[in-house]
C-alpha cells in the first residue's frame, strides 16, 4: 500500500513539474494568429487620379507608385504605403507579385523609379495609333506621383497625379512608339529605358529576408517544431521565455537570431500536397489593427527549405541556416 502511494505522489510531482514527456508543451497555451488582409492603393490611384498630359520628366522623389503591365499581365506593382507597425524606410510595398509580404530594398527600387521618372519622349510625326501598335496595346507603365514634391522637400505620402504610358511596337531605330493615356499623340520613347522597366525582375528589389518585424510591435513570439512549443513574451518591461524571466538583452539577442535566416532565391510555383512544416514562427502583435505574421519553413531539397509568410510561399532559404536556428532554439529553451 505504501509503495502504491509513493508511485502516485511521484507521478503527481512529475506532471505538475512538467517533467513527463509532452507535458511541457501541452502546458503552453498558444494564441491563434490574426492574419489581416493588407490593403493597397494602386488600383484606387489608377481609377481616381487625374491623368497628366505634360511630357516633362517627373521628380523621382515624388513617385508614390509604379505598375508595369506586359502583354495584358501586371508583372510588377509597388507603392508607398505608410502603415502602423512599420518604420518609414519599410513603407514601400510590392503587391505584385509578392502580395505585400516582403520588405523592399529601397536603394535598388529608387534606381528603377529614377529610370521611370527620366523617360523622355520625342514627337513621332505622322503615324497612326494603329500603325504604331498602340491601338489595343496591353503593355503599359503606370506612375502615380505627388506633383508638389520638391527635390529638397519630404512631401505628402499621397499622390496627386497619374501618368499611364501605353507602349506600342519598336520603330527599328532604338525607340518604342508610345502614347500617354488620354492624349492623342504618338511619341518615341528610348527603347533601352523602356526595356529596363518592362523586363523588371521583382526579386532584385526586395531585402533578402523572409520577414522584417520590429521587436517593439511584438507581444509574443510562438515557436513550434516537432512536438515542441515555446513562447517568448514581453510586456511592461518584463521579458519571458516559456515563463522564465530573462533580460531584455537576451530576449533581443534571440529575437535577432529568429530573424537571421536569409533568402537564397525564388521557388517555382508548383502544386503541393499538404505538408508539415519543419518550423513555424508566429509573431503576435501588440497592436490590434496590425496583422500578425506566421512564418513556416517546409522541406524542399537537399540544400534548401521553402518559406511561407502568411500563406504566401515565394522563396527558398538555406537549409543549414534553418537547422542552426533550430539548434539555437534548443539552446535558449
Amino acid at each position: 500500500m505504501r509503495r502504491k502511494k509513493s508511485v502516485v505522489i511521484l507521478f503527481v510531482i512529475l506532471v505538475l513539474g512538467g517533467l513527463l514527456p509532452g507535458c511541457a508543451s501541452s502546458a503552453i497555451r498558444l494564441q491563434q494568429p490574426q492574419i489581416k488582409e493588407i490593403e493597397n492603393h494602386l488600383e484606387e490611384w489608377q481609377r481616381e487620379l487625374s491623368q497628366d498630359k505634360e511630357l516633362s520628366a517627373i521628380n523621382v522623389k515624388g513617385i508614390r507608385g509604379l505598375s508595369v503591365q506586359k502583354d495584358g499581365e501586371t508583372i510588377f506593382a509597388v507603392s508607398y504605403e505608410p502603415r502602423e507597425g512599420k518604420q518609414s524606410f519599410d513603407y514601400w510595398d510590392i503587391s505584385i507579385p509578392y502580395q505585400s509580404q516582403v520588405s523592399v530594398n529601397t536603394e535598388e527600387l529608387y534606381d528603377l523609379l529614377g529610370t521611370a521618372a527620366l523617360l523622355g519622349f520625342e514627337d513621332a510625326g505622322e503615324i497612326s495609333f494603329e500603325d504604331a501598335g498602340i491601338s489595343g496595346s496591353t503593355t503599359s507603365i503606370f506612375l502615380a506621383y505627388n506633383q508638389e514634391q520638391g527635390s529638397a522637400d519630404k512631401g505628402s505620402a499621397q499622390p496627386t497625379k497619374a501618368r499611364t504610358i501605353l507602349i506600342g511596337r519598336e520603330d527599328g531605330q532604338g525607340h518604342y512608339y508610345a502614347a500617354y493615356k488620354g492624349l492623342e499623340q504618338v511619341m518615341l520613347a528610348d527603347q533601352s529605358f523602356v526595356d529596363l522597366i518592362l523586363n523588371v525582375e521583382p526579386y532584385q528589389y526586395i531585402l533578402k529576408i523572409p520577414v522584417l518585424v520590429s521587436v517593439d510591435t511584438i507581444e509574443k513570439v510562438q515557436i513550434l517544431y516537432g512536438e515542441e512549443q515555446h513562447i517568448m513574451e514581453q510586456r511592461q518591461n518584463i521579458w519571458k521565455m516559456d515563463d522564465n524571466e530573462v533580460s531584455q538583452e537576451d530576449f533581443h539577442t534571440f529575437y535577432g537570431e529568429i530573424l537571421d535566416v536569409m533568402l537564397t532565391g525564388e521557388r517555382e510555383k508548383i502544386a503541393e500536397e499538404e505538408r508539415t512544416p519543419v518550423l513555424t514562427v508566429q509573431y503576435i502583435r501588440n497592436m490590434e489593427q496590425v496583422s500578425d505574421i506566421e512564418v513556416k519553413y517546409f522541406p524542399y531539397d537537399e540544400q534548401s527549405m521553402s518559406v511561407s509568410v502568411n500563406g504566401e510561399e515565394n522563396f527558398l532559404v538555406d537549409k543549414k541556416q534553418v537547422q542552426t536556428l533550430l539548434d539555437n532554439i534548443d539552446k535558449w529553451f
